[in-house]
């Protein structure tokens, strides 16, 4: 007959949600993380560029280790590799060994600050 009804008076804390403050810590930790995995790639794309122009700058010595032995060159060069390849220099070193036929050849790949790859090879001179 009678249905028992709940009457309900609101409260300011039985409304459910979130606080203000329970927004503000949730949305620093998400920047927290975010801050965090931003830096992250940061670091990783600086990684990978230094990576590239080691290997870029250890190719080009041994292209210009080959195309030393091939020529005659005087004692002490430097160069860079033309407009391909502008931001890197090199510096070749000619030594004797104990050998008379037999050069050492200090090749020196520099770029950037302070960068450099060295690459030593050896030459035969007829």
């Amino acid at each position: 007959m009678f249905k028992k009804s709940k009457v309900r008076i609101k409260t300011p804390h039985s409304d459910r949600g979130f606080t203000l403050l329970e927004v503000m810590i949730a949305l620093s930790i998400v920047a927290g993380v975010i801050i965090t995995v931003l830096a992250s790639l940061n670091y990783q794309l600086h990684i990978v560029n230094d990576s590239r122009d080691v290997v870029i700058a250890t190719i080009l010595g041994k292209k210009m280790a080959e195309k030393t032995a091939l020529l005659s060159p005087m004692e002490k060069s430097k160069g860079d590799f033309g407009a391909e390849f502008p931001q890197f220099l090199w510096e070749l070193d000619l030594e004797d060994t104990q050998f008379k036929t037999l050069k050492r050849m200090n090749i020196k790949v520099l770029w950037g600050k302070g960068r450099d790859v060295s690459i030593v090879s050896y030459k035969i001179e007829k």
